[in-house]
């Protein structure tokens, strides 16, 4: 009886502690719903769920009205399963939009976790959860939107394709297959990548700005190694293979590539320089006028944000040497991890750290390697579409941005289809721990992205 009246009079408060999801529209509650069943789903490296919440989400989108014609599932094995959707329209002579998310997330462990990674946990104000700031809620907000628009009998003036893929977070064999074997097919004037950090919020609440993803940088590692006869270590010699290998690092740590402005960096510097100190903004202004001022530059690196726009960078983040404690290493070997500028190819960058190293005992052997896309022109018509669907942020600046990780859209770009990170969400990016543990949201923030995909989508369907 005791613990029945204890329950009784905790029962209200348990209430107000329960997230209320009656205020919310339909639309919401079933988005918030199937947010929840993807991010149940594991789809990272370990379980590899891609083709259940591939299924998933065909079941839903065929339930809405896409025909099995629509709906196109890609099957790739061991890269897992990828989905492509036409939302067809009224004139099939006019070039389709594109919209694109990935499903599946990197590895999370319960034990590593405050919370189970895999149950969507609603606290406070936070959706938190893996995946929900590295894909899912981006993948979720477009597909309702379809499901939604489709219900309402809406056609666009023009077909609307929409590309999940299943391995973004390791080899990225799902979009390459997509970009090399269909763009044809598809026929996409450009694409829209819910993939990206957007709307960024000040540590106090205040608005930032919208950063609008149209270039990313190359990413190429490579292997440096040393090799000697060595010998005992009561003897040393003269030419010791860690040494010989850490002269070459040093010389590759202070070694400055080129200054590279393209037409998004200087539209980040230009926002840079509005909001900060005359002396930054002076430094600013100054390498604009002239990229090859190493004076300005200098300034200017300080703030990492900013360097990693400017130029190529590369950095070693790998060691390995020597076989005993007691014997003069036969082999030092590094690894250095280059991201590329845009318009700087790995044969330059290779040139160059041969160059900047200048010892030809020291081999230099290319390991990762991946395709370098070009920038994606900022069109004005997109600018100002994605402007008008963020009704709820009126007059928020619009910052061209060129991220320094890898994305889907590379592939696009690299087969002529212009792609721009735009996620329609805001929050301090300082919370959201994509990758990390604890990865969260802000609830209002996934909320309005379902009203600003609609509006967008609407925008440049009717845009020819």
């Amino acid at each position: 009886m005791r613990i029945l009246i204890v329950m009784c009079l905790l029962a209200p408060l348990l209430a107000l502690a329960q997230p209320d999801v009656s205020i919310r529209t339909s639309h919401e509650a079933l988005a918030r719903q199937m947010l929840a069943d993807v991010i149940a789903m594991d789809t990272s490296v370990i379980r590899k769920e891609t083709p259940k919440m591939a299924a998933y989400l065909a079941r839903h989108l065929r339930e809405a009205g896409f025909g099995g014609d629509s709906i196109l599932t890609i099957d790739l094995g061991e890269d897992g399963t990828s989905l492509v959707v036409r939302y067809s329209g009224k004139n099939p002579q006019l070039q389709s939009i594109g919209f694109m998310a990935h499903m599946d997330v990197v590895p999370a462990f319960r034990k590593d976790w405050e919370l189970d990674p895999f149950v969507l946990t609603e606290e406070g104000d936070y959706f938190i959860g893996r995946g929900t700031a590295d894909n899912k809620a981006g993948v979720v907000s477009l597909v309702v939107t379809f499901m939604k628009l489709k219900k309402a009998g809406y056609v666009p003036e023009r077909d609307l394709v929409l590309v999940l893929t299943s391995d973004e977070e390791t080899g990225m064999v799902s979009i390459k297959h997509i970009a090399n074997n269909m763009a044809d097919e598809l026929n996409m004037e450009y694409a829209v990548n819910a993939d990206a950090l957007s709307g960024v919020l000040a540590p106090d609440g205040s608005v930032f700005g919208y950063y609008v993803q149209g270039a990313e940088k190359g990413y190429r590692s490579y292997r440096l190694t040393v090799t000697n006869p060595g010998g005992h270590s009561s003897a040393p010699r003269p030419d010791n293979a860690i040494y010989q290998l850490a002269h070459a690092l040093i010389k590759i740590q202070n070694f400055r590539f080129p200054t590279m402005i393209n037409e998004i960096s200087e539209g980040m510097l230009r926002s840079v320089a509005s909001r900060s100190d005359p002396a930054t903004a002076g430094a600013i202004n100054q390498l604009l006028e002239n990229p090859r001022s190493l004076a300005a530059a200098d300034k200017v690196v300080s703030n990492p944000l900013i360097s990693t726009t400017i130029r190529t960078t590369c950095v070693a983040t790998m060691l390995e040497a020597g076989h005993a404690e007691n014997a003069l290493p036969q082999s030092a070997s590094a690894v250095v991890n280059c991201r590329i500028m845009p318009a700087m190819s790995p044969g330059d960058v290779e040139h160059l750290l041969k160059t900047v190293i200048n010892d030809d005992e020291i081999q230099i052997q290319t390991m990762a390697e991946d395709n370098i896309g070009p920038a994606s022109p900022m069109r004005e018509d997109v600018m100002s579409a994605i402007a008008e669907a963020l009704a709820e942020y009126p007059g928020v600046e619009l910052i061209p941005f060129m991220a320094s990780y890898g994305t889907d859209g590379k592939e696009f770009r690299i087969v002529g289809i212009p792609v721009y990170g735009s996620s329609g969400m805001f929050m301090d990016p300082r919370e959201a721990f994509a990758h990390g543990l604890n990865e969260k949201i802000p609830v209002e923030a996934f909320y309005k992205s379902l009203k600003y995909w609609e509006r967008l989508m609407k925008i440049l369907a009717r845009n020819p």
